[in-house]
């Protein structure tokens, strides 16, 4: 049980308080398991983690019983998570990560130091050297970039549409209003980008990620789109997913399957080979990123397809190795 606080894994428990808790009033069918897990899980966890939850016997949790009805709940209450000293450990190791700043303010970080006054970290964020990483880092501890992150949650959340002054990656300053979906994260360049769709006389006309810290100045508006992002960005996608097949080299599906979490994903394992079929949905906005982080992989993936892709992605790698291999 080495892994029994990852914030990986954190999910599966989650998950599983979910189960139950709903298991405590009504039997559940494996239908009603499938749908609490695709709803949490990720697209995934269908795969791994309800086998181990319907398990009966030595193998999985053996905390549901089965019947003619379906499975109940062992316990005989609701299931309860008193915080461990691991786990205040790593929340004392978290708040020391600068862009625990984005997400509470001073007075709430006040309140968690004083409430884990006695407890050391599990580990000094500044000691983790980050490999394959961009260097040029969003600067999390600047008051303006903490400023624009807020601005942007509050404007998420009370569906307020944002004009955005930002700089180009080619250094052109440019002004647009935007309808705000989602704050995204990408671990290989350790930046925030905001995700959103450009407004252009009132119509919605394109899917648009900037990145925060090319933010100029944001002003939240009045105005409201009551969008269906999903369809809106479903209807921009190529048409062919990038299919892939993993393999569990050097921790391989760990560290896939967390490089591609921003992306609308199908994943598939076989028992036999041994090896995970992965299809990656994408707009082509985000091919040359793909294009980067599967590159960074190495053996642990094959790229199957598309033709287009996969020609590109070789002729990277043939470039790579010329450029490795000169005289």
């Amino acid at each position: 049980m080495d892994s029994i606080y990852n914030e990986i894994y954190g999910l599966y428990y989650w998950m599983l308080e979910k189960i139950l808790k709903k298991a405590m009033s009504s039997e559940l069918t494996l239908k009603d398991i499938h749908d609490i897990v695709a709803q949490y899980g990720f697209s995934e966890s269908n795969l791994y983690f309800t086998p181990e939850v319907i398990a009966q016997g030595k193998q999985g949790y053996n905390l549901l019983k089965e019947s003619g009805a379906g499975y109940a709940s062992i316990l005989q209450s609701s299931p309860a998570k008193p915080l461990t000293n691991l786990q205040k450990s790593f929340i004392k190791s978290v708040l020391s990560d600068k862009k625990i700043h984005l997400f509470f303010d001073e007075n709430m970080l006040k309140e968690i130091h004083e409430a884990l006054w006695d407890t050391a970290p599990l580990f000094n964020v500044d000691n983790i050297a980050f490999k394959e990483t961009a260097l040029d880092r969003d600067d999390y501890a600047d008051e303006k970039y903490i400023s624009n992150f807020k601005c942007i949650l509050g404007a998420i959340s009370d569906n307020r549409a944002l004009k955005i002054c930002f700089n180009t990656s080619k250094g052109e300053r440019k002004t647009m209003k935007l309808a705000p979906y989602k704050l995204e994260y990408g671990i290989r360049d350790d930046k925030f980008r905001l995700c959103g769709i450009r407004i252009q006389e009132e119509k919605e006309n394109l899917y648009v990620k900037i990145n925060l810290a090319r933010i100029v100045s944001i002003t939240v508006l009045k105005q409201s789109f009551l969008l269906d992002y999903e369809s809106f960005i479903a209807a921009k996608r190529k048409t062919e997913p990038i299919e892939i097949e993993v393999y569990n080299l050097r921790k391989g599906f760990e560290r896939v399957f967390i490089g591609l979490s921003n992306y609308e994903r199908i994943s598939s394992f076989h028992e036999e080979s041994g090896k995970c079929s992965i299809k990656i949905y994408y707009t082509d906005d985000d091919e040359q990123e793909l294009l980067i982080l599967l590159l960074s992989y190495g053996p642990a993936i094959k790229v199957l397809g598309p033709p287009d892709f996969r020609t590109k992605f070789i002729e990277r790698v043939q470039k790579q190795f010329h450029m490795f291999n000169r005289p």
